[in-house]
């Protein structure tokens, strides 16, 4: 809910785009200047190769990197616009990073990620991470992960306002994220994991095999393994009137992970996915 019942001006998806596009401009300047590599990503990939720019209906950015130069973007970020919220900081509620506007807009989420946050408008920043050569290896190793990621959401879900609660899918969720938010320690328990998954995501470092994947989104399956060659290069691409990094081997990273991914989906199905969250003008 609005603090204080203030009205304020919620941002259209235009508007979000023009912003978020801001701040990927921020990131972009910054990892140039210090040869940090990273690459559009997921939606924001399709968007850049399909569209030259947003996929028309999209509203968020998201970027990745390998581990090493996640790891370096994460302790010499500096800006005079935006912050970034490492997901090594302790009020962090997730395994990845943001980097956010705190001066211009604020948010709306049934999904907590900090701890009494203040911030507004992101861009997620998601760092890469080496897997096992064997398949059955890093298969495994995902069935395994998948189980505490999906206990990170809850977790978070429960940190949120008690009307959240109300909006789980099942009774049994319901009583789940009820005694979650009665009984637990919350943040103790979200670093818990993150600790954990950060640890398992670092097991076997990027660069050391053929294969790297993202251990901060779970998903059980080959859509999200990929072989080290296809990141070795980035090349500046255009995206709207500007031009950002995509990694040379975008075609097969995208084919894996969504199959024919220049088709346009089902008319139904072009609709923001952060139906969750909102964004307001200050």
């Amino acid at each position: 809910m609005i603090k204080n019942n203030q009205k304020y001006k919620e941002l259209t998806l235009r508007e979000i785009q023009k912003e978020s596009l801001d701040i990927l401009q921020d990131v972009h300047t910054f990892c140039k200047g210090h040869g940090i590599k990273y690459s559009l990503a997921y939606g924001s990939l399709i968007g850049a190769i399909r569209h030259k720019g947003f996929i028309p209906w999209d509203d968020d950015i998201d970027i990745f990197m390998p581990r090493n130069d996640y790891e370096r973007f994460c302790k010499e970020y500096s800006s005079s616009r935006y912050v970034l919220l490492s997901e090594s900081d302790p009020s962090s509620y997730i395994n990845f990073s943001r980097v956010y506007d705190n001066k211009k807009t604020f948010v709306e989420t049934q999904l907590p990620f900090a701890k009494d946050y203040s911030g507004g408008l992101w861009i997620d920043v998601f760092p890469m991470d080496g897997a096992d050569d064997n398949y059955d290896s890093y298969l495994e190793k995902m069935k395994r992960l998948r189980r505490p990621w999906i206990l990170q959401l809850r977790y978070r879900n429960a940190s949120g306002p008690f009307r959240n609660l109300f909006l789980a899918p099942t009774l049994k969720d319901f009583f789940i994220l009820l005694t979650i938010k009665l009984f637990s320690p919350i943040q103790k328990r979200i670093l818990e994991i993150n600790q954990y998954l950060k640890k398992e995501a670092q097991a076997i470092p990027y660069g050391t095999t053929n294969r790297w994947t993202d251990y901060c989104v779970i998903n059980v399956g080959d859509n999200n393994y990929h072989l080290i060659e296809e990141f070795d290069k980035v090349v500046e691409w255009p995206f709207e009137d500007r031009f950002f990094y995509v990694l040379q081997g975008y075609d097969q990273v995208l084919r894996r992970r969504y199959g024919d991914y220049m088709k346009l989906p089902p008319e139904k199905d072009r609709v923001p996915k952060q139906g969750h969250t909102h964004f307001y003008w200050k």
